[in-house]
């Protein structure tokens, strides 16, 4: 190729300019969704499967708006928010739920129906062992050794000849019967022999009456006017036992003046044929009081020596 030769123009390398898109469709479609999760993050453990796509689409807007695929980031930043709202949501309510069913009480389980008590074996039946003509004692030990310790006593029979009181006549059942160690058995023992009652000794010495009535002898009429002392009979009356010595005797009264007394006879001599061993004899029969000269008037029954004895 020669100078003159003109060489073709070189056209500089173009780069192909990329195509820029309006809108930012994952930033809305993780708006929304975040939405939706606000909602779905009450609900424990699903609600996560909302949240978290939103907050996932949310991110890819942003990051298309970064790189200059889309002009806008849309509502990726608000998507962003309400992904990471609703998963925090979501987990504190699965926390709670799990906190909650591990303190929750747990039911009461129904108690087991308690066993059944199994009966038990009823003792085998062993021939009662005869006890008759043994004592009580004696028979009840016997029975107690063949497992028979209910014994009970009927009544007793009659006493006879030669069979000691307590001595076992009877019994129900009789040895040889059957019979079960649980049920009681029966003894009929003799009877003591009744004790003759000895008559009651008679009486020897009879009861002597201590309280005599003795006969009433009324006293003779009592005079008016003071008579004179009778004469001595042949019998003289017996004179009472000598007395302690007295003790001095008042003054003596003045006699009435209507009335002088007559002169007092000795002391040792008594009025009458009447005779008063004291005051309370002469009492008893109706006699007192005793002037001086009536009989059985003393001068020992006159204390003060007024000539009126036991007045």
């Amino acid at each position: 190729m020669t100078a003159t030769q003109s060489w073709p123009a070189v056209e500089p390398a173009t780069q192909p300019i990329p195509v820029v898109r309006r809108g930012n469709t994952p930033a809305t479609a993780g708006f929304w969704l975040g939405i939706v999760g606000l909602v779905a993050g009450w609900v424990p453990f699903l609600g996560l499967l909302v949240t978290v796509p939103a907050w996932a689409l949310s991110q890819a807007g942003r990051r298309r708006f970064r790189t200059g695929a889309t002009t806008t980031a849309g509502r990726s930043g608000a998507g962003l928010a309400l992904g990471v709202a609703g998963s925090v949501l979501c987990l504190l309510t699965t926390t709670i739920g799990v906190i909650g069913a591990a303190n929750a009480p747990q039911p009461a389980l129904p108690a087991a129906a308690p066993a059944a008590p199994v009966p038990a074996a009823a003792p085998a039946p062993v021939a009662v062992p005869d006890v008759v003509g043994m004592t009580d004692a004696r028979a009840r030990e016997v029975l107690a050794q063949a497992g028979f310790t209910h014994v009970v006593l009927g009544p007793p029979s009659p006493a006879a000849a030669g069979v000691a009181a307590g001595t076992v006549t009877a019994q129900d059942p009789v040895g040889s019967t059957t019979y079960d160690r649980a049920a009681a058995v029966t003894l009929t023992e003799a009877a003591a022999p009744a004790v003759p009652v000895a008559p009651a000794a008679a009486a020897t010495d009879a009861p002597v009456a201590t309280d005599v009535d003795r006969p009433y002898v009324p006293a003779p009429a009592r005079p008016l006017v003071a008579t004179p002392p009778a004469p001595h009979t042949a019998v003289a009356a017996p004179r009472p036992a000598p007395q302690a010595p007295r003790p001095a005797a008042p003054a003596p009264r003045p006699a009435a003046p209507a009335a002088p007394a007559p002169a007092a006879p000795a002391p040792s001599s008594g009025g009458g044929s009447a005779y008063y061993a004291n005051c309370t004899a002469a009492r008893n029969a109706g006699a007192a009081p005793l002037y001086r000269g009536a009989p059985g008037y003393r001068s020992a029954l006159d204390r003060d020596d007024d000539g009126i004895a036991c007045e």
